[in-house]
């Protein structure tokens, strides 16, 4: 799937460390009305 400038991100929900531990974050409403970079870097070890 590629993501073009302007698009809406995907749902979806990450997990984020906090001081309680672990815990999901709703990837749209952490980026709702933020510009934000989106990025990926391919494992250096991973079979391709």
């Amino acid at each position: 799937m590629a993501i073009k400038v302007g698009d809406r991100l995907p749902e979806g929900t990450l997990m984020e460390l906090g001081a309680q531990g672990p815990a999901p974050v709703n990837v749209s409403e952490a980026a709702k009305g933020k510009k934000i970079v989106v990025f990926g870097i391919p494992g250096a070890f991973t079979p391709t």
